[in-house]
């Protein structure tokens, strides 16, 4: 699989370990890559964390769309 890029549309894949709330209303939303994160921005140990602009949510995760947030590269596919 390709590396994700700044401007690639993704989907948040479900994890059976998603902290809760929020994260497990995220599965399987949709947005696009904004922006990824350097570690000093939030911490040393975090690596290939990405910023997505959500677009499309089900659920309780509607209330999301339109945020920017983070996830980790792993969690996301491209589409």
């Amino acid at each position: 699989m390709a590396k994700i890029k700044v401007g690639d549309k993704v989907r948040i894949k479900d994890r059976t370990d998603w902290p809760s709330p929020p994260g497990y209303r995220l599965a399987n939303a949709e947005g696009t890559v904004v922006k990824w994160v350097e570690s000093e921005d939030v911490m040393e140990d975090f690596q290939d964390y990405v910023y997505i602009q959500l677009e499309k949510a089900e659920g309780e995760g509607k209330v999301y769309i339109g945020n920017k947030m983070f996830f980790r590269a792993e969690d996301l596919e491209r589409i």
